[in-house]
């Protein structure tokens, strides 16, 4: 089984290397083989199996029929304006929430609403609210940070769903970090950081059928990082190089880590933390890559509104909380487990409070 998936990593890696977009510069066959996911000590079945689970997974068990009615909640949202994000605020606002939509544009935030608004049965008690950031911008999150404390009071949960993924030209935030790096990892943390305060004093308030939650989207895309996940001497590979799809991977990875940091920080504090692959879906994320390598993709893929559910139950579904905090979870919401060097680095390795530290060091001057 293990040589068979192999396989069929490295015929996609061969077949994306042929497109006209010149896809080594995002997928390359010996960067897909090279991956230590691969490597015979790392040949989990379990994950082996999870891994084909997660592309083809069973139908979901947790829906917004699941949800009870969510009056007086306020949740945020980030990258909530199309794709997986926009199908989340759809569903919270139909139970009533007050949802922040996180994103850069004021025209694509009118164009969710109107989305989230239509074919309504019934009015919603609910409210969608703007909030302006844009995490390639660390300024901009600051500023939408200190908004959402002053308007909001509290937080019932957070969703950081935003990402970017093989853009073809952006090589870089305005701060001058990695484009993935700097927008899916360092605006997120900070973002994070800054809402920290908020989340714990929130939870001092809510109730323990539901905790106050802070959601980091990743994806099963985490299996082409590097060895612990995090390229440790060089995280925005600024002295060698790296296909993008390294670089997208390394963020996703460095989502779960966080995930799993989070928990350990915060939930002697009543916050839950969690990670997520929210599966393999149709939205914006794949843009960039050319028309007959999207049509084939989709072929694999499902609508965004799958991906929802698999947030919402990392937001939701009732979890033991002693010792599931920090948990991965999976498509359409299922526990799973993250790679086993991933794994090991959280428990054995310390990369967790590794990732954490380098990152709240190099954010000083965005946290005094």
């Amino acid at each position: 089984m293990a040589e068979l998936l192999q396989v069929k990593f490295q015929n996609f890696g061969l077949l994306c290397t042929l497109t006209p977009y010149r896809l080594p510069s995002f997928y390359s066959a010996k960067q897909v083989i090279r991956q230590p996911y691969l490597r015979p000590e790392l040949r989990n079945m379990n994950i082996l199996w999870q891994s084909v689970t997660e592309i083809v997974p069973p139908k979901p068990n947790f829906t917004e029929k699941d949800l009870p009615d969510l009056s007086g909640k306020i949740y945020l949202v980030t990258g909530a304006t199309s794709g997986v994000g926009v199908e989340l605020a759809k569903i919270l606002y139909w139970k009533n929430a007050t949802v922040y939509i996180g994103t850069r544009s004021e025209t694509n935030y009118g164009k969710a609403v109107k989305y989230i608004a239509e074919d309504a049965t019934q009015p919603s008690k609910g409210e969608l609210r703007l909030l302006k950031m844009d995490l390639m911008d660390l300024p901009t999150v600051k500023s939408a940070a200190d908004k959402l404390i002053a308007e909001a009071k509290r937080l019932d949960s957070v969703w950081y769903n935003a990402g970017i993924m093989g853009h073809p030209t952006l090589q870089t935030t305005v701060q001058g970090y990695e484009v993935h790096w700097g927008t899916n990892v360092v605006g997120h943390f900070l973002l994070n950081e800054l809402l920290t305060s908020l989340l714990i004093s929130s939870a001092e308030t809510a109730e323990k059928e539901a905790p106050v939650r802070a959601i980091w989207v990743s994806s099963d895309a985490n299996l082409f990082s590097p060895a612990d996940g995090i390229n440790w001497d060089d995280v925005n590979f600024a002295k060698e190089g790296a296909v993008q799809m390294t670089k997208y991977a390394q963020s996703k990875a460095a989502a779960i880590i966080l995930g799993d940091e989070f928990a350990k920080r915060v939930g002697d504090k009543g916050v839950v933390s969690l990670s997520l692959n929210p599966g393999h879906l149709i939205t914006g994320m794949q843009e960039n890559r050319p028309k007959w390598l999207k049509q084939l993709g989709n072929l694999f893929s499902y609508h965004a509104k799958y991906g929802a559910y698999t947030e919402i139950f990392a937001g939701f579904a009732e979890l033991d909380l002693e010792t599931q905090n920090g948990s991965y979870i999976v498509p359409w919401g299922r526990l799973g487990i993250p790679r086993n060097d991933i794994k090991e680095g959280l428990a054995m390795r310390g990369t967790g409070a590794r990732l954490w530290e380098m990152l709240e060091a190099d954010l000083k001057p965005y946290l005094g």
